[in-house]
């Protein structure tokens, strides 16, 4: 693995940069000196990675995990399984870096992503792969089951998030799909209207709705009210113009912990 990494110069004047906390910022240079390998790649573990960056330093793991979901929430960091491991890619990695030589990775990457190889092997031979390529996401339109790399978005039609809801929702146990919920002006609502509800609210106030974003707001659902979720959307687009499915969670988990809100459970 190589020792030098290459941190812009111009990383204090960059306006996401400037408004993370001092862990993030500490979190993010770490993860691009200490804990990625040569393609930009790590296992996504809090302990882990607070070990090889704060080996010190009294920092919880909670921190270091809240220090990551910021970072995937200004996408900086695509978080992803494979092979039965948690793991992070860094999305900008070759657009910043560029060294003379480069492993390969130790773990798969993400789907649509182009790894650039340029090592020694058996024999000293060099081998290269992509070396004369551009790397990083490759795919800029994913299918529609298929996860959103971070950093590449994709606007659809409103009819085809309210098809594919549907279409999740009528797959689910029938007790499941017809049992009532609270709605924000009293009364009960299917599920189905719950979670379509949600996501036209979203998409009104965001401007956008992605197949990732309408995942991640049927999981919100069934844990938090409508009107708590209208209300951290608010929250959410009135402090970034990088609104998210991550980011809304965030902001959910952080007033229930903070006992502000309580889930539902619907």
């Amino acid at each position: 693995m190589a020792n030098r990494r290459m941190i812009n110069s111009d990383l204090f004047s960059d306006d996401v940069f400037m408004e993370l906390n001092d862990i993030t910022r500490l979190t993010w240079i770490g993860l691009i000196v200490m804990s990625a390998d040569d393609q930009g790649r790590l296992q996504d573990n809090e302990l882990l990675i607070k070990s090889q960056i704060f080996p010190m330093d009294n920092k919880t793991p909670v921190k270091i995990k809240n220090a990551l979901d910021i970072l995937e929430q200004n996408e900086m960091i695509h978080r992803y399984q494979k092979d039965g491991k948690k793991l992070i890619q860094i999305v900008n990695w070759w657009k910043h870096q560029s060294p003379s030589w480069a492993s390969p990775s130790n773990y798969p990457p993400p789907d649509g992503w182009v790894d650039r190889e340029k090592y020694h092997a058996t024999g000293n031979k060099v081998v290269t792969t992509n070396w004369d390529t551009q790397g990083g996401f490759s795919d800029l339109h994913s299918t529609l089951h298929s996860t959103l790399p971070t950093g590449v978005s994709r606007l659809i039609d409103e009819s085809e998030v309210k098809n594919t809801i549907k279409s999740d929702v009528k797959n689910e146990n029938t007790y499941e799909n017809t049992r009532d919920v609270e709605t924000p002006v009293g009364g009960t609502s299917t599920y189905s209207d719950k979670v379509t509800s949600i996501c036209e609210t979203y998409k009104s106030k965001t401007g956008k709705l992605d197949i990732k974003d309408a995942a991640m707001l049927k999981d919100l659902s069934t844990a938090y009210g409508v009107p708590d979720i209208n209300n951290a959307i608010d929250h959410m687009t009135a402090h970034t113009d990088r609104p998210n499915g991550s980011y809304l969670r965030t902001i959910l988990d952080g007033w229930y912990q903070e006992h502000k809100i309580r889930k539902v459970y619907a």
